[in-house]
């Protein structure tokens, strides 16, 4: 007796559309809002640090991601500055950090542990560390 069974592929795709995020860069060609966006999210953007937190912190709706381009803002010192600050205020979105002083991407799997990546990732690169850190936004569609 022989048994087959049928295998219908299920397209994982990330529940991201209307992710609120929230990009701190001085970044001119905007690469990552641009990435950001069209991975379907709501992104807003801030070039100063104390701005960026406060709206995050202010925000009665919350964001779903705070993602930082650590280099104009004083490297990663700063970056540990500033999620110390949003722990301190109990704010509760996912972080991704982007820096030319990570040499390899780095996907932890803590739930409250920023995904890092170097500051020339790959569009790749990128798009597997948002996936990651948004891990607990996939949903299986059925089609």
């Amino acid at each position: 007796m022989q048994i087959i069974s049928k295998i219908y592929h299920r397209q994982i795709t990330h529940n991201c559309f209307g992710a609120r995020v929230m990009l701190l860069t001085n970044d001119r060609d905007e690469l990552m809002r641009q990435r950001l966006v069209e991975y379907g999210c709501s992104v807003d953007t801030d070039s100063e640090v104390y701005n960026a937190l406060a709206a995050i912190i202010d925000d009665p709706f919350g964001y779903d991601l705070f993602v930082m381009e650590c280099d104009s803002f004083g490297g990663i010192e700063a970056a540990e500055r500033a999620i110390a600050t949003l722990i301190a205020a109990d704010a509760k979105m996912r972080v991704m950090l982007v820096s030319r002083e990570f040499d390899v991407p780095a996907y932890p799997l803590g739930r409250r542990t920023a995904v890092c990546l170097p500051a020339a990732a790959s569009e790749t690169t990128f798009r597997i560390g948002f996936e990651h850190v948004l891990r607990d936004r996939l949903t299986l569609h059925m089609s």
